[in-house]
């Protein structure tokens, strides 16, 4: 055969390669806001640990708040593997799926800010 009708395995054109990898990019652009949200949450729990552990509290709610302070880097390993694992998938199905992933892992502390009311009306 010659070389214009060999196909490389696995290979394709860069146009098709960036159109596919255009969800787990839009969903890391998306997903870096609500990131640093989670992010600041958990080091403000952080805070608030350290201040807890002074005052002797109970063994569940310490456990509680050491479980709150690292929801932030819970949320950031938990992005960066769907991520990746969605990078390695080869259908749409499947990249649309793990961006999905990504995203709501990003979001789910900001998420849970809303539904559990921490978001209030500043002027009240």
């Amino acid at each position: 055969m010659t070389e214009e009708f060999v196909e490389y395995a696995g290979r394709s054109e860069p146009k098709e390669r960036l159109l596919k990898a255009l969800p787990l990019i839009l969903a890391a652009i998306l997903g870096i806001p609500f990131l640093v949200l989670a992010i600041k949450f958990s080091l403000s729990m952080g805070q608030y640990t350290k201040y807890m552990f002074d005052i002797e509290t109970s063994a569940w709610f310490a456990t509680g708040m050491v479980l709150l302070s690292l929801s932030g880097a819970f949320c950031l390993v938990g992005y960066l593997v769907f991520l990746f694992i969605g990078t390695r998938r080869r259908t749409w199905k499947w990249r649309i799926w793990w961006s999905v992933a990504a995203f709501l892992a990003a979001a789910i502390l900001p998420i849970w800010w809303l539904f559990a009311g921490y978001f209030t009306n500043a002027s009240a």
